[in-house]
């Protein structure tokens, strides 16, 4: 990663790959299926087919050997009889999907060998590695340190709590927009049943007045716009909430940031506690002045350049979520603009005063004409 982390932004982010993971198409006459995936990379120029399995195998490999980085947790596994449920098997492909998008574009995951082996080859070969990322690394002496360990210790910790309250604001705008398209939902239900009540009312009989004939012709009239835009998907909240979209980037935002908490939970419980304790305990082997202590010191301020520069990472995702969401307040702003203009032109349909006034002196010039008869 370049040491000018400071400049890191979500579209340095998004121009490193643009990942797609598709569903192959499911075979007839199995029972116990095994989803298959098309894995694409723009950066590779590559698309190769991979099992749940593969994606487990990567992310294992990866965890090994990146202990001080950000590698966020897999969509759990789930044994799918008979093919599963469309719902859930698109969920899970959206969600591996956003965790190859997070490795194939992270700073230091880009470039990983095996992760080229898993987007490029047929048949992706991978090894447990022998070692990790400190080792694979080589010497730390000639690594420039414009920071002391206890200032990155603090720095640290600050950057550690300003996540932790962004990750959290984050979660609840997430969730109030899930149930905001939920609702949306639900009303677009309510919508095509009210346009089947009014169809039904609408149906003419033989007794029919003028009258009666002019309310069921605006039932009619309404019930046809009710049914239209209750089967109409709304396009602009449809694109928000894609990969793509606006809801997309805060769910890759939110992913990443969890990535970083994981892994700052990780480093308090003992990576950076008791290897620091190890490095200055005053007693052989783990003297000050001893190789060992001297390998701890080093492997401890690693892991917290490491950790800062993984913190950079989920601003940059942070800032990008928090920069879309007026897409997304337009998106769901357009969809109850919608439905306002729904019950407006119901409305409409409903009352259309001229003609009531026509049919009502067309039904009285009725009745004078029967009085009259009789």
């Amino acid at each position: 990663m370049s040491n000018n982390t400071n400049a890191l932004t979500f579209e340095d982010l998004e121009a490193t790959d643009v990942i797609t993971v598709e569903l192959v198409p499911e075979r007839k006459g199995l029972i116990l299926k095994h989803c298959e995936y098309y894995v694409s990379s723009r950066r590779h120029g590559t698309t190769v087919t991979r099992r749940y399995n593969e994606f487990a195998q990567l992310y294992d490999i990866l965890y090994a050997k990146y202990p001080y980085r950000a590698v966020c947790r897999l969509p759990p596994k789930r044994v799918v009889v008979g093919g599963g449920s469309p719902t859930f098997l698109q969920r899970r492909r959206a969600a591996l999907q956003r965790w190859l998008t997070l490795v194939a574009r992270h700073p230091v995951l880009a470039h990983d060998a095996d992760l080229r082996i898993f987007l490029c080859e047929s048949t992706a070969r991978l090894d447990k590695p022998k070692h990790d990322e400190f080792i694979l690394a080589g010497s730390q002496e000639d690594i420039p340190r414009n920071m002391s360990t206890e200032d990155m210790q603090a720095a640290f910790l600050c950057e550690q709590e300003q996540l932790r309250l962004i990750q959290l604001g984050l979660g609840r705008i997430f969730k109030i927009c899930e149930k905001v398209e939920s609702r949306s939902e639900a009303e677009r239900g309510d919508i095509r049943e009210l346009g089947a009540t009014l169809s039904a009312l609408s149906t003419p009989v033989a007794a029919d007045s003028p009258r009666w004939l002019h309310v069921k012709e605006s039932l009619r009239a309404a019930a046809q716009l009710a049914t239209e835009m209750g089967e109409a998907r709304g396009g602009a909240e449809e694109a928000e909430w894609a990969e793509e979209g606006a809801g997309g980037r805060v769910q890759v935002a939110l992913e990443a940031l969890a990535a970083f908490r994981e892994l700052c939970a990780r480093l308090s419980r003992g990576l950076h506690a008791e290897r620091a304790a190890a490095a200055h305990a005053p007693r052989a082997p783990h003297s000050p002045h001893s190789p060992a202590a001297h390998a701890l010191r080093m492997r401890h301020g690693y892991a917290l350049r490491a950790a800062l520069e993984e913190a950079t990472v989920g601003r940059a995702y942070a800032l990008g979520a928090l920069e879309s969401l007026p897409e997304l307040f337009r998106a769901h702003g357009s969809v109850s603009a919608r439905a306002a203009e729904l019950w407006a032109a119901l409305h409409a349909a409903l009352c259309r005063p001229e003609r009531t006034e026509r049919t009502e002196r067309s039904e009285r010039t009725e009745r004078s004409d029967t009085n009259t008869l009789w």
